[in-house]
């Protein structure tokens, strides 16, 4: 298969196949597919996210990424965009699931890509996690950067690896890395919006906690559809703001806008490894700082490219 390069064009009657399409980038993404005048097929596992999905504007296709299926059949569409679920959310992380998680990425990415590798997909945007990349320290690392993962990242590292070789065989793959996504729903909702407007604590993990670079639920998924569109295949690129922050800020940023007091509960390090194991507690307190450059350099702008205007747009939804 030959690769395509330049300016791709997405437009109306374009197909498009979400693999997460009810999780937290998925559903904004579907919304802004079909407001494109896309047909968009939407995989997801359970009858209740397929509602989501359908709500979203999208076609539920129904199917377990870990399980090969009918799903398969309908994943060859004009453009594909692969949003396997964060190996990261949920119960407290060991190094045994660690391992788990591992072996399902390596199978769910087996069965998308070999689905699409023999039909006529245009473009296929993976979106994989930066923690690949390991600690960054303070100073921005870009997409050429050397792979040092983190206990967290070396979850993920197995399938990155294993995407080279489809990128070598033809399949025309751009790979997207999002910092930390932050919008009304998922973990911000959770451990921000709700406790902070109900005057409940917020638990910060460590002293002032990492250096992270955050981007906007809109800009991320704004920014997926710029890489299927002007993204070069084989390409990495990070999704992200210009500017880090300090984890904690996502929290103190938003009382701040919302004129509410912060009430606050610290978690030590050595608690928080005891509290979420030792993969989730080294994601937390690890500095991930990405240089958007290459992003930029393809034409993308960012609608909310601080924190406080994110936040304002956030506000503005409740």
């Amino acid at each position: 298969m030959n690769q395509p390069t330049g300016h791709m064009a997405i437009g109306a009657g374009t197909t498009t196949f979400v693999t997460g399409a009810a999780g937290f980038i998925g559903t904004e993404l579907v919304k802004l597919l079909v407001a494109r005048g896309h047909t968009v097929l939407g995989l997801t596992r359970s009858l209740e996210a397929a509602e989501r999905v359908r709500r979203a504007g999208a076609m539920a296709v129904l199917g377990d990424l870990r399980e090969p299926g009918q799903w398969q059949d309908e994943a060859p569409a004009d453009w594909v965009f692969h949003l396997p679920p964060h190996p990261l959310n949920g119960s407290r992380v060991t190094r045994r699931r660690a391992a788990y998680i591992t072996r399902d990425r390596v199978l769910m990415d087996a069965h998308l890509l070999d689905a699409v590798s023999t039909g006529a997909t245009r473009r296929i945007v993976y979106v994989a996690d930066p923690s690949c990349y390991g600690p960054t320290g303070l100073r921005a690392i870009t997409e050429d950067d050397p792979l040092r993962p983190s206990a967290s990242g070396r979850c993920l590292a197995p399938a990155l690896d294993r995407l080279d070789g489809y990128v070598a065989a033809g399949l025309p793959i751009v790979t997207a890395f999002p910092g930390w996504v932050y919008g009304s729903a998922s973990w911000f909702r959770e451990r921000v919006i709700e406790p902070v407007m109900a005057g409940r604590r917020v638990l910060l993990f460590g002293k002032h906690g990492p250096l992270v670079s955050p981007i906007h639920i809109e800009d991320c998924a704004r920014a997926l559809v710029h890489l299927a569109e002007h993204g070069e295949a084989g390409g990495r690129y990070f999704v992200a703001n210009n500017d880090p922050i300090r984890l904690h800020e996502f929290a103190t940023t938003f009382a701040r806008r919302a004129n509410r007091p912060l009430r606050v509960r610290r978690v030590p390090a050595s608690t928080t490894r005891l509290l979420v194991g030792p993969v989730l507690a080294d994601y937390l307190q690890t500095d991930a700082v990405l240089s958007n450059i290459r992003l930029r350099g393809i034409g993308f702008r960012f609608r909310y490219p601080t924190l406080d205007q994110g936040i304002e747009q956030i506000l503005g939804t409740l």
